[in-house]
């Protein structure tokens, strides 16, 4: 009986409200409330799926800030930091020869870093910057990741990744089949070194400096936490953002209908009432989660001012995009409504009053989830 009213709200609200205002039960609220929870764990599921954070060792920009710290710089020149020129972060790391045919930079003794497997890092990013005073291109050039030992390496040219004097960014793709040469017996599971080595046929004076570098992969917050701790972290905030949602539609109304002139009687008896009209965010949110169940997935950078640029170019014009958007904005309208029906029936006013006071609520409402989310 309990869930047949609920469902009844649905397609015969009047019919179905009036039983509810004339008999609340607790057990009908109870049960929206666990159904909107569980659609609304749908839809973070689906929308968590589809947004795949940047995710980076190091964190920061800590390999080019310091010649030392959790790793160790070194080179065939005099290596140095640079705070004067640099791409990211405080500075760079740089090293400079006199009339030599070639110079290099190494980063070892950092953690060992898997660059294997679903979840191991699958790109290496860096900027690059390099002059030589004779103004000529090096003839060569290779980026080795060290597995091991120095003796055990993948190598990948970097001869045209750069040009003299300009700061170039260059992301290269890590891993098994990514067209890695291998010296040794080396394994993506457990990469411990770079080396950056760039040489010229003829001797001179030459510069690299090296900014910006670290490994990343691109995950989804549930590949991030694991599923159960994913899970249990979505269960809780949807929990939490459901009541809020809750209490502050029920205490909205009730407060704009005061103003109006209607007393609606006990917040409480009201709260359980209302709260029967929220089967609609079941229909609404499993419809919203269903057309952005087709939005492509997206790789969004650390930086937020990035994040929000990425999702307007990619998910904005899309029109699974536009149509969830418009299911959920219809469910919320879908609520102002039955909100209106409620006052109707709770104090026999007019339809066009009740209208009237669901709109202003749902305005405020509106309003005050800019400022409270």
């Amino acid at each position: 009986m309990v869930g047949r009213e609920v469902i009844e709200v649905l397609y015969s609200p009047v019919k179905a409200l009036k039983k509810i205002i004339e008999k609340p039960d607790l057990k009908g609220v109870l049960l929206v409330l666990l159904l909107v929870i569980a659609s609304t764990l749908v839809f973070q599921f689906v929308y968590n799926s589809k947004q795949l954070y940047e995710n980076r060792e190091p964190t920061n920009d800590a390999w080019t800030e310091s010649l030392a710290d959790s790793h160790s710089w070194t080179s065939n020149g005099l290596p140095s930091v640079d705070s004067a020129d640099y791409h990211m972060g405080n500075s760079s790391v740089a090293s400079s020869i006199l009339n030599e045919t070639s110079v290099w930079l190494k980063v070892t003794d950092f953690e060992s870093i898997n660059c294997s497997g679903e979840k191991g890092y699958n790109e290496l990013f860096f900027w690059l910057n390099w002059t030589s005073e004779a103004e000529t291109l090096p003839s060569s050039g290779s980026l080795r990741l060290f597995s091991g030992s120095e003796d055990s390496y993948f190598e990948s040219d970097i001869t045209d990744l750069s040009s003299s004097g300009e700061w170039t960014n260059t992301t290269l793709t890590v891993g098994s089949n990514q067209g890695w040469t291998s010296t040794g017996s080396p394994d993506w599971q457990s990469i411990t070194g770079i080396k950056f080595n760039l040489v010229w046929s003829d001797a001179a004076d030459l510069t690299m400096k090296v900014d910006g570098l670290f490994f990343r992969n691109y995950l989804s917050p549930i590949e991030i936490l694991g599923f159960e701790a994913a899970m249990l972290y979505l269960f809780v905030s949807t929990a939490f953002s459901v009541a809020m949602n809750w209490i502050l539609w029920s205490g909205v109304v009730f407060i704009v209908s005061k103003l109006f002139g209607e007393d609606l009687g006990k917040w409480n008896l009201l709260f359980i009432i209302i709260g029967h009209v929220f089967i609609v965010t079941v229909v609404s949110t499993l419809g919203t989660a269903l057309a952005f169940s087709s939005l492509p997935a997206v790789s969004l950078p650390l930086d937020a001012n990035l994040q929000t640029a990425v999702l307007n170019e990619f998910w904005l014009p899309n029109l699974a995009y536009m149509v969830g958007t418009v299911v959920m904005w219809a469910g919320e309208v879908w609520i102002a409504g039955l909100s209106a029906v409620v006052i109707r029936l709770m104090r026999q006013t007019t339809w066009g009053k009740a209208a009237v006071i669901a709109a202003v609520a749902f305005a405020v409402r509106f309003i005050l989830r800019l400022f409270i989310g």
